[in-house]
């Protein structure tokens, strides 16, 4: 695979213009270089029974931010917004985790989003000039059998149309661009008796945790839903 597809990816959204693009300091510290941090606004869960197995079936939509320079955000963007450290995502995605083993399957679709003509400079970003699909396992077996607030997750994205820059219209790539990816799950909880993880309720403080298992974050006013505190999607592209 070449890169030229990502090249054109770039051009487009420099010729797009993003001056709206998301940017804020506190939610672009979280992303770093990782590549997209994505927060699950909500969740629809049902449960159903294959083989003897009750599996967990979750339906979410997610938003979040890619950092500069990663396949999502590329670095021409510099050259026409200066200031931007950061791209807008939003995705929708679908898992199956069985309860025994705590893995499964996941997929689902993504945009790259501007904010559209005619909105205010405040409104949520909502204007697709990147899209495609995601697809992969996640494994919440610490979360599922040892309810430790942490999962994973590895697959592929997929980009597979852009926006024309003459017209603003979504097209097709004529050859998708596939992203290998790996990710980590943050789960919020808070602490109860005896160090105790312990979900948090609407409002009250509440933490993420380090892959040391012991170090706690802060979950930040902008990673909450309605006073909710989200689950947190890390994602970083590569094998």
């Amino acid at each position: 695979m070449t890169n030229q597809p990502l090249r054109t990816v770039g051009l487009i959204l420099t010729l797009l213009i993003l001056s709206t693009a998301g940017y804020a300091a506190d939610r672009d510290e979280v992303t770093g270089a990782t590549g997209v941090t994505l927060y699950e606004i909500s969740e629809r869960v049902t449960f159903d029974q294959a083989e003897g197995v009750i599996h967990r079936n979750a339906t979410a939509p997610l938003q979040g931010f890619a950092a500069l320079g990663t396949p999502l955000c590329p670095a021409e963007l510099l050259i026409s917004v200066p200031r931007i450290v950061s791209c807008t995502v939003i995705a929708a995605g679908t898992d199956s985790v069985s309860t025994v083993s705590g893995r499964g399957p996941v997929s689902g679709t993504f945009d790259v989003v501007i904010n559209a003509p005619g909105n205010s400079s405040v409104h949520v970003p909502d204007l697709p000039v990147i899209s495609g699909t995601f697809s992969g396992a996640v494994d919440l077996s610490l979360a599922v059998l040892h309810h430790i607030p942490l999962g994973s997750i590895a697959g592929t994205f997929t980009i597979t149309q852009t926006a024309d820059p003459a017209t603003g219209l979504m097209a097709a790539l004529p050859q998708p661009v596939v992203l290998p990816f790996k990710g980590t799950f943050r789960m919020p909880f808070r602490l109860g008796a005896h160090g105790r993880f312990e979900r948090s309720e609407r409002n009250q403080g509440a933490f993420y945790l380090a892959d040391d298992f012991r170090t706690l974050v802060p979950v930040g006013a902008f990673e909450r839903s309605t006073g909710f505190p989200d689950v947190r999607l890390e994602v970083r592209f590569g094998n």
